[in-house]
């Protein structure tokens, strides 16, 4: 019998910005990890696989991208 390996994906993203926990707040419906120091960001995606790695990611950064230029604008 084979048993199927269990291969674990992470990538972390890190910004900095001014709007930091605006950004961290505009993930709260994704399934990551945020990390805040200061101005910084740190965002941790964990996947099964590549390609859900890959839906993880593109997700959380569309999220971010729409905060991103929300803020833009109210500024």
């Amino acid at each position: 019998m084979v048993t199927k390996k269990n291969n674990y994906w992470s990538a972390t993203i890190s910004t900095k910005s001014s709007d930091s926990a605006a950004l961290e707040a505009s993930l709260a419906c994704e399934e990551v990890e945020c990390e805040l120091k200061g101005d910084e960001l740190f965002v941790t995606i964990c996947g099964t696989s590549a390609s859900d790695l890959r839906a993880k990611y593109n997700s959380t950064m569309r999220s971010l991208r729409a905060a991103s230029e929300t803020l833009a604008v109210i500024n």
